[in-house]
């Protein structure tokens, strides 16, 4: 797993660093809040392996990437129409400093990109060029969006392993899509309805396992990338999303018997704990599973 730790002797005016990290698709996830002191503030963002930095947001100011610390400041535009956060792609070994003057907090999620893994996901649709050259401090409305699901979704990742790896597909091909040549046979139509049915079948049959993107689209023989927009327009919604509302008709039916247990029938849906079956649960259907089942006395 390729790292960005900052080290102190890499600092400068920092107050506090906090990160949490993921692996999702194969991909080195960071979840990284980093707090300043007044004045000028640095941190170096070398790393031995391509990096993907999405600020999400930047509290009372703005931060950069540069390519120099002494670099002038790079325009953005100012007041409404400034936008929170940015994007910064920073190919292996490229030295770059994430530099910020006189702003309180950053917020940030951090995709380390090995070539090996990124082109797993992307299969024949991936191209080198985008992760040849740095770009800094671009904005995309969709690829940012993403990367703010992924920094306020730890709860979610933690019972759904295709939630993570769909997010981490879906950044990863916004990203090598932006300004890039349509690629050759991009295979955007959805499952044939063999393949789309294995998909299903097994789902069902592990609903309680902890199920990876590259699962499922080893059984389409498609990349997780290619798998994902197909499916979804086969279905109408994502890998993660299906799966969840096949454990909650699950649960339904479990919830008719009452001599099982919240807690047991959270296990048997794949939830490792009740408090996130509770929350699943009524998001899908507006109701607890103890006000769902009670209901069912009617």
């Amino acid at each position: 797993m390729g790292s960005c730790d900052i080290q102190p002797t890499s600092t400068h005016n920092i107050g506090a660093i906090q990160m949490a990290a993921h692996s999702w698709g194969g991909i080195a996830v960071q979840k990284v809040r980093i707090k300043t002191l007044p004045g000028r503030s640095w941190h170096s963002l070398n790393n031995n392996q391509a990096v993907l930095s999405v600020v999400v947001d930047e509290h009372r100011g703005q931060c950069e990437a540069r390519l120099n610390l002494s670099d002038r400041v790079i325009s953005r535009p100012s007041g409404r129409q400034r936008p929170n956060g940015h994007i910064s792609f920073i190919p292996a070994q490229v030295p770059v400093w994430g530099y910020s003057e006189d702003i309180d907090q950053v917020d940030e999620i951090r995709l380390i990109l090995e070539t090996a893994h990124v082109k797993a996901i992307m299969g024949d649709e991936f191209t080198p060029a985008p992760m040849q050259e740095p770009r800094l401090v671009f904005t995309d409305d969709s690829l940012q969006s993403l990367a703010r699901l992924a920094f306020e979704s730890e709860d979610k990742a933690a019972w759904s392993s295709l939630f993570g790896d769909g997010l981490v597909a879906a950044m990863i091909s916004r990203f090598l899509d932006i300004d890039a040549r349509p690629v050759r046979n991009p295979r955007r139509l959805g499952l044939p309805p063999r393949q789309l049915t294995a998909v299903t079948d097994f789902i069902r049959d592990n609903l309680a396992a902890s199920i990876r993107l590259a699962q499922l689209s080893r059984l389409a023989d498609l990349s997780p990338s290619q798998f994902g927009r197909a499916f979804k327009i086969s279905t109408g919604t994502s890998p993660h999303l299906w799966h969840l509302q096949a454990r909650i008709e699950r649960a339904k039916l479990l919830l008719r018997d009452r001599r099982k247990t919240l807690a047991e029938i959270a296990l048997d849906t794949g939830f490792s704990e009740q408090s996130h079956f509770n929350r699943a649960f009524r998001a899908a259907t507006g109701a607890s599973p103890g006000t769902w089942r009670r209901s069912l006395r009617g």
